[in-house]
């Protein structure tokens, strides 16, 4: 997978070793756990080392990055230039390693495209019940607070 700004361009090159590489970086156990979960939170930071261990200058082969400063600026020309968000650029990698055959197994389309919507819905459904649970302890704080029996 090519990502190209005016001043850079750089090939996504997937390898077992920069897979574990990345597992280890991300500390997990699993590949494709790691970078569902990364997706499905917006995780910048996981996006950004993903693609430090991924990226090859598309000419000369060699890591295209120093260190992930250096990523997040690209990242920022490439979003500006191409219109894209993060989770845009999360979902296409995420079809690209698919296609590379480096998650647990290879995927059609519709299961790729129901285990990220299953991600992002998990997410929804624990930021739902994060706020309600903190909206009945508010409820029960000011409760307590007026109750002077």
């Amino acid at each position: 997978m090519i990502l190209e700004t005016d001043n850079k361009k750089v090939n996504l090159v997937y390898r077992t070793r920069s897979i574990v590489k990345v597992t280890k970086l991300l500390n997990g156990k699993n590949f494709e756990d790691i970078y569902f979960n990364a997706l499905s939170e917006n995780n910048i930071d996981a996006l950004g080392n993903i693609i430090l261990v991924f990226g090859e200058d598309n000419d000369s082969g060699l890591s295209a990055f120093k260190n992930v400063d250096e990523v997040y600026d690209f990242l920022d020309e490439y979003m500006e230039k191409n219109q894209k968000t993060y989770g845009d650029i999360f979902v296409e990698i995420a079809e690209s390693i698919n296609e590379m055959g480096f998650f647990n197994k290879k995927m059609t389309e519709e299961e790729l495209q129901a285990k990220m919507k299953n991600h992002m819905s998990i997410d929804m459904n624990e930021i739902i019940k994060s706020s309600a649970e903190k909206a009945i302890s508010n409820v029960a704080e000011k409760e307590f607070r007026g109750y002077k029996g």
